[in-house]
């Protein structure tokens, strides 16, 4: 009873942990531009003519029909005319091996199609990552705006009194400038992400806020991910469906070098009479098909290569990501544990109004506070474009 409970437990935090990757604030977005993007509908469109295209090959070769008309000489031998259809077959053995190769086209269009949807999706998601940094930085640069400019309010009025002079007056003017235009800066960039966004969803306008990363979590084994991960990729199952196709194909070019044979009816009339009957042929495979299987065979192994290495890429990149976030994490961390225990920004402004600051040694030092936060919040993205490589993989 005491594993029963245990076991009950497990599944829970599994379940548990499973849904807390499952709340993905961006999964709205990307399921709006799944459903409106232009982009996917012309590939859809065009999956569905290559599969056409690909059945086409399935088709019998067309009928030949012969008509002669022969003039007799001398006067008197009469006129002949001949009438011919004649229909051309493949060894019987091409038309399975032709029907498994079409087969394997269509599905390595699928294949295409859903290799081209994962790369306009990931794009999708870098820009929400990038969309969310952006906005961190709006509403941080929002609190430094109103600082600076509460500063600059407060030096006019010593201004006005004549406590200060003008160049201590003009170090806050100058200080409230910069940060409105990186606030300015800031707004164009939100801006130009959300077009982005909406040229991706088909030109339709982007209702969500994006205002939080993704809650997805750093898998804690890379190699038992990757098992999985590697499953989920269109690309390498498309490169190895290339190689199915290509052994297929080496089987059709066998079969279509193997004799093919001709039937069909001939008539010929001369004289009042008429001689007509089946024909039947046969081809004679010596010079048309050479080195066309040596040369498939190659071409097969060229594929089985290609498979290796894309896989082996594969692996090594997500690794390289997978390391980079894992990176990322600790160096966040260390970043988070500073700020939350030491606000630097009210320590400086508490020494400041008690004089124990000059003007330039605040803003110097606020400085120094703000390119911290400003290094954590570029880590942090970072860390989640790292972190959406390997989510693409998850479905």
């Amino acid at each position: 009873m005491k594993y029963n409970n245990k076991y009950i437990i497990l599944i829970y935090v599994l379940i548990l942990s499973w849904g807390v990757n499952a709340q993905d604030s961006f999964q709205q977005v990307l399921r709006n531009i799944e459903s409106n993007n232009t982009t996917l509908k012309a590939l859809q469109e065009q999956t569905k003519a290559d599969k056409i295209s690909n059945k086409t090959a399935l088709n019998l070769e067309n009928p030949e029909v012969g008509v002669g008309y022969l003039w007799g000489s001398p006067t008197g031998e009469g006129n002949r005319k001949d009438l011919s259809i004649t229909q051309s077959f493949d060894f019987p053995t091409a038309y399975r091996y032709r029907s498994q190769v079409v087969a394997g086209q269509n599905t390595q269009a699928d294949l295409a199609y859903r290799q081209q949807a994962k790369e306009i999706l990931q794009e999708a998601r870098a820009f929400c990552v990038e969309l969310v940094y952006q906005t961190k930085v709006y509403e941080e640069l929002i609190e430094r705006v109103k600082f600076a400019r509460e500063l600059r309010e407060a030096y006019q009025i010593r201004f006005d009194k004549g406590d200060i002079n003008i160049i201590e007056y003009n170090k806050t003017k100058l200080n409230l400038l910069n940060e409105e235009k990186a606030l300015q800066i800031c707004e164009v960039e939100i801006a130009t992400l959300r077009a982005e966004l909406e040229r991706m969803n088909g030109g339709e306008p982007l209702m969500d806020v994006l205002d939080t990363y993704s809650n997805y979590v750093l898998p804690l084994s890379f190699d038992q991910w990757f098992t999985m991960a590697k499953v989920n990729n269109p690309a390498l199952e498309l490169a190895e469906k290339e190689v199915d196709v290509s052994r297929k194909q080496e089987k059709l070019t066998k079969a279509l070098n193997l004799p093919k044979i001709s039937a069909g009816y001939m008539s010929e009339r001369l004289l009042g009479a008429t001689h007509q009957g089946v024909t039947l042929g046969i081809s004679i495979p010596l010079w048309e098909g050479k080195n066309t299987v040596k040369h498939q065979k190659a071409q097969t192994l060229a594929l089985q290569v290609q498979h290796k290495d894309s896989e082996l890429q594969f692996y090594n990149n997500l690794k390289n990501q997978y390391s980079r976030a894992s990176t990322l994490s600790g160096l966040l961390r260390d970043y988070e544990e500073v700020l939350n225990v030491s606000n630097n920004k009210s320590l400086l402004k508490k020494a400041f109004d008690k004089g124990q600051l000059s003007l330039i040694d605040y803003l110097l030092e606020l400085s120094i506070y703000y390119d911290t936060i400003d290094e954590y919040l570029e880590r942090e993205r970072d860390y989640q474009l790292a972190l959406s490589e390997l989510q693409q993989w998850d479905s």
